[in-house]
């Protein structure tokens, strides 16, 4: 049998014919075609305006990413996106309210802007690329996770080109929203602060009047001793320790004898297995605080003291592969800083004595 194109269509045509007068002669299956086609309908009217209602928002949120990078403000921008999950949407809240209330006091007067920001984020890869597109400093979300986990993520931007790219940081939250006091409101300020200057982990790079009403914040953060993720409060109790350290060498006030019982009492709280690092800076700090108070009054025992938890700390770093290898370049420095000696004094004497 020949099928052409000429015969084709008509074909078709009385075959559409003959199926529709069956379906005509059959109500049943009429009614069921009218059923079928309207459910077609709907579900492509629902699916067009989906894609029509994603489009709007991706807009959206590019404009609004636009806005925020043609800001002629100038200091740091902190985005708080929508948070997700069971309580995550509080926890952006709280988020947004700890860092409108409390982050001006770790930022040393610098400029900053806190935006709240339409969109959702579930990755490091969706965050590095809202903070890109907005020319922002730092995103912060809350995430709802299994077993009623609530956390509060903080991703700052990475402008670098390396492999390894930052890890955005995560803080556990208590479970009990009633638990999410303005103490810790604070000390999640100070963690936001601390993403934005990392340089607050190293508070001698401060000068001491202007590192005092940190230092004072930390204190009454931990006074206050709300319920905080472990990580978080180590970093505070270490910044905290160490910052009073530094205002001691300032001979501020009477630190030279505070920080001496700042610091046995964060070195007693750290178990050396768990935190090896955090246990070696404790150390280091306890040792240059009980070396400052010999130096306002002598004390041959108090100065030993120092020389004791120095020693545990260097001990406990030569044990590092880190500072094997940097003892071997400060030897082979050496050897040839001798070897460059001993040829000049052959040449000077012609290798004569």
């Amino acid at each position: 049998m020949n099928i052409t194109f000429e015969s084709l269509v008509p074909n078709a045509l009385r075959y559409w014919n003959i199926a529709e007068t069956w379906i005509l002669s059959h109500q049943e299956l009429a009614s069921f075609g009218v059923i079928v086609a309207l459910a077609a309908c709907v579900t492509g009217l629902y699916f067009i305006l989906k894609l029509l209602w994603l489009a709007a928002r991706s807009a959206h949120l590019a404009g609004t990413a636009s806005q925020v990078r043609r800001g002629t403000d100038i200091g740091a921008r902190v985005l708080i996106t929508q948070g997700f999950g069971k309580k995550g949407k509080a926890a952006s809240e709280y988020l947004s309210a700890a860092a409108r209330s409390h982050l001006k006091g770790f930022m040393f007067g610098g400029p900053f802007d806190v935006i709240d920001f339409p969109a959702k984020i579930r990755s490091e890869e969706e965050a590095q690329t809202l903070l890109k597109k907005a020319g922002a400093d730092l995103v912060m979300w809350g995430e709802g996770m299994k077993k009623n986990k609530i956390v509060a993520r903080i991703a700052r931007r990475d402008d670098t080109k390396k492999t390894t790219q930052y890890q955005h940081r995560m803080i556990v939250l208590p479970k009990n929203t009633d638990d999410w006091s303005k103490p810790l409101s604070a000390a999640l300020a100070y963690a936001t602060a601390r993403e934005l200057r990392p340089a607050l982990s190293r508070p001698q790079d401060f000068r001491a009047e202007r590192l005092e009403p940190v230092v004072a914040s930390l204190h009454q953060i931990l006074a206050d001793n709300p319920k905080m993720d472990v990580h978080l409060r180590g970093d505070i109790e270490d910044d905290y320790s160490a910052g009073t350290v530094q205002l001691a060498i300032a001979n501020i006030a009477d630190w030279s004898d505070r920080c001496v019982q700042v610091l046995e009492d964060t070195l007693s709280g750290i178990d050396r297995s768990e935190t090896p690092d955090r246990w070696v800076k404790a150390k280091i700090n306890l040792g240059r605080a009980l070396k400052l108070r010999c130096e306002s009054k002598f004390d041959p025992i108090i100065l030993q003291e120092s020389v004791g938890h120095l020693s545990d700390a260097l001990e406990a770093l030569r044990a590092e592969s880190k500072f094997k290898t940097a003892e071997l370049a400060a030897q082979t420095i050496a050897e040839c800083q001798k070897m460059l000696g001993t040829r000049r004094r052959f040449s000077i004497t012609r290798g004569g004595i």
